[in-house]
């Protein structure tokens, strides 16, 4: 038998959490809600001690906003996955979380059934944007940017890691050895100035180079 996948909630309304939970309670036994949070200092330190897959996080709330809560955890457990559960439509503050790590971005009215398909597939290294997220990679200000130059190979990597692909799905796609697509990953990273793929993929789809 599978392991179930152990989620941690984290939204300042108490209400938010508890509506979540029941959500995932009724509806499925393969996913554990095993702890939740209305303030993000609170949650950094519950999840120190708790062995978590998926955490589900708001962005706007006081003290600490989820961008940066977001940016703590991966940075202290890169092999949790985030996802954004927010009511925001703004476009700025999507993306500012897009670029902090998270992998998957839902809105709060969102269906049971996407909310629990989101945690799995974002589980499986898949990044997920809902179609009812406002499209905040067209959100550029200022003059035109300049585009790197791009190789053939490199080109056809970005692509595919940037329709959700993980890097193992990648290699496989386009028949490539884990150490090539880490090669190429590599040069985008020079590229694009980060060493972050989320970032990258983030990046280009802002600048219109990937759909």
């Amino acid at each position: 038998m599978r392991s179930p996948i152990d989620v941690f909630l984290i939204d300042d309304h108490h209400y938010m959490n508890t509506g979540v939970r029941e959500t995932i309670e009724k509806n499925t036994d393969r996913i554990c809600v095993v702890g939740e949070a209305t303030f993000a200092p609170d949650a950094i330190e519950q999840l120190k001690d708790l062995e978590v897959d998926v955490v589900l996080l708001d962005i706007l709330m006081p003290e600490m906003d989820g961008i940066k809560c977001c940016e703590i955890l991966r940075e202290h457990h890169p092999e949790l996955k985030i996802i954004a559960l927010t009511s925001s439509t703004d476009a700025d503050v999507l993306l500012r979380m897009w670029e902090a790590g998270a992998q998957g971005m839902l809105m709060k009215n969102c269906t049971a059934e996407e909310l629990l398909g989101t945690i799995k597939r974002v589980l499986k290294g898949q990044t997920i944007i809902s179609n009812d997220v406002p499209n905040f990679f067209a959100h550029v200000d200022g003059p035109k940017e300049k585009i790197p130059k791009f190789t053939k190979t490199e080109l056809e990597v970005l692509k595919l890691l940037g329709s959700g692909m993980s890097r193992k799905e990648a290699a496989e796609a386009s028949h490539r050895s884990m150490y090539a697509i880490q090669f190429h990953c590599k040069n985008l990273y020079k590229k694009f100035g980060t060493n972050r793929i989320h970032t990258v993929i983030a990046e280009a789809k802002r600048k219109r180079i990937i759909k």
